[in-house]
């Protein structure tokens, strides 16, 4: 075999959440849906029955169940963990913990108004320690 093309990538370099899309819809009855990139995703969580994607610049809402979409990312290696009974969060997207109030931030310095992920007391040591292997 010869040498890769110009600007191509081996496999191993390749993001696996790169080309990976989910289709949400801001819009709370599911009327127009957009794609959203799964590496922008920060957690799910389930509020009143419905799935609420959360992104750093918006929220979104997700037909199914949150075991559903634990699995179906897991599967595909994806670093998303259960982190309280309802929310998912992405691990590769944590920046900060919070071990006194069992909270997971998205951004070095969290903003005013900015929503944390929260952690139940029982999972939080097991949740740090898979976000201190990911660094």
């Amino acid at each position: 075999m010869g040498e890769p093309a110009r600007g191509a990538r081996r496999i191993a370099d390749i993001d696996p959440v790169e080309g990976l899309y989910v289709a949400a819809s801001r819009d709370l009855e599911g009327r127009g849906l957009e794609n959203i990139r799964v590496g922008d995703i920060l957690f799910l969580e389930m509020v009143q029955n419905r799935i609420l994607v959360h992104t750093s610049d918006s929220v979104y809402y997700l037909p199914n169940s949150l075991e559903r979409w634990l699995r179906a990312f897991q599967t595909a290696g994806l670093t998303f963990e259960l982190v309280d009974r309802p929310c998912i969060a992405n691990l590769s997207n944590v920046k900060r913990m919070d071990p006194t109030w069992y909270r997971l931030y998205f951004n070095e310095k969290p903003q005013p108004g900015e929503k944390p992920c929260n952690v139940a007391r029982s999972n939080y040591r097991i949740i740090a320690k898979k976000i201190r292997e990911l660094k």
